[in-house]
């Protein structure tokens, strides 16, 4: 029974990381971010384009720094920040904030396939999804340029 217990315990690990990955799309909710890129390569980690979201803003008022927040669907349907606040509260997405630009560093780098980063780069306007879970975690879906 003894040589067993530990293929079982890590097996069940494995399995515990991979639902929690997913967890954050079967449980969450879907929001498209308006995204700007300004460099497709890293030569460790292969293509990949960092972003910056215009729609991602806050008052002067939340000073520069740690920062927790939610997002909504916009009128336009590119999702804003809903709830911002300097102390985490639940379903919250850590970020930062400087300048009122507000960044994740779950959504800064988004890898794509090979070739394609300097496609999304010349495209300029992107949107990507993201998948954001009721506790804050947040999972990027897909990156395209926007039409």
């Amino acid at each position: 029974m003894k040589k067993w217990l530990m293929p079982i315990l890590q097996t069940a690990f494995v399995a515990l990381l991979v639902a929690s990955f997913y967890a954050t799309s079967w449980l969450g909710e879907q929001y498209v971010l308006r995204a700007e890129p300004f460099d497709p390569f890293d030569p460790f980690y292969g293509e990949y384009v960092m972003l910056q979201y215009p729609d991602l803003d806050a008052s002067n008022e939340i000073p520069d720094g740690a920062i927790y927040f939610t997002l909504t669907a916009g009128e336009d349907g590119y999702a804003v920040i809903d709830r911002i606040e300097e102390r985490p509260f639940f379903g919250a997405i850590n970020g930062s904030k400087y300048d009122r630009r507000v960044v994740a560093p779950q959504l800064e780098n988004f890898y794509v396939e090979q070739g394609r980063g300097p496609e999304l780069e010349q495209a300029v306007d992107l949107e990507v999804t993201i998948d954001v879970a009721p506790w804050g975690s947040i999972r990027p879906v897909s990156i395209a340029p926007r039409e």
